[in-house]
């Protein structure tokens, strides 16, 4: 219990003296728990868009085609999806949008 209060009474002496002096033991355990600024976390986005399938000679739309994709944000994830569609020699693809993102 003495070893608590004395923690509390050290870190609450550098709290207020806005941390300019503090005890060996407090400085290293402040220095061990420091984090480090060069390791980051990178969320990987998914996406599925579903496009029209057209036909070039009559603009017929002939049917839906989806696809998946993934990236380091919403965008590329969709633009990936977009890549991903297959769209036969005659056709085009036209009005693709995403079903979800997750």
């Amino acid at each position: 219990m003495k070893t608590l209060r004395r923690g509390i009474a050290a870190t609450t002496v550098v709290l207020a003296l806005g941390g300019l002096v503090a005890p060996a033991a407090v400085a290293a355990e402040q220095a061990a728990v420091a984090p480090s600024s060069s390791v980051a976390v990178m969320k990987t986005w998914h996406a599925t868009v579903q496009c029209q399938i057209v036909r070039i000679s009559d603009n017929n739309a002939i049917r839906y085609e989806r696809a998946d994709g993934s990236g380091n944000t919403k965008e590329k994830a969709k633009k990936a999806a977009e890549r991903n569609i297959h769209v036969p020699k005659g056709h085009y693809k036209r009005h693709c949008d995403v079903k979800r993102y997750w």
